[in-house]
């Protein structure tokens, strides 16, 4: 084997780990967690979600009392084997924390870490709490 070919072959199989790094196996119907721009593959469907980024953070802070206990949404998106891609916004706040794609129905139920301060800025490493199901 050429030392191109070794190059080329390396560089594959790197690749190749870190996609599946950002890679989480969801079950039907089970609950998982799936970090900000990680992908979630539906076992044996060939379906893959996305948790692309979070659209709003007006949840109310633990250090804080509020009128209002405020609310999270997030942008994901739907693909599947030989289909287009479809995003969805989803909020913690029912019912718009469901959405049906094709046959399938996304569940937002949760997001950590939960604001401790009023800090609308500060950065986080979020990790949405999500169901799929089929239908």
């Amino acid at each position: 084997m050429t030392r191109v070919a070794r190059l080329v072959l390396a560089v594959l199989a790197l690749s190749a780990c870190a996609s599946m790094e950002n890679t989480v196996v969801a079950e039907p119907g089970v609950g998982f967690s799936l970090p900000l721009g990680s992908v979630a593959e539906l076992r044996g469907s060939g379906t893959q979600l996305a948790f692309k980024r979070v659209t709003e953070e007006s949840r109310c802070p633990t250090s804080v009392t509020c009128v209002w206990a405020g609310d999270a949404k997030i942008e994901i998106t739907l693909s599947r084997q030989g289909g287009a891609e479809e995003s969805r916004i989803l909020s913690l706040t029912p019912p718009n924390n469901e959405a049906q794609i094709g046959n399938l129905v996304v569940r937002f139920v949760g997001l950590a870490p939960y604001p401790a301060t009023p800090e609308p800025n500060a950065p986080r490493r979020y990790v949405a709490e999500l169901v799929i199901r089929s239908i």
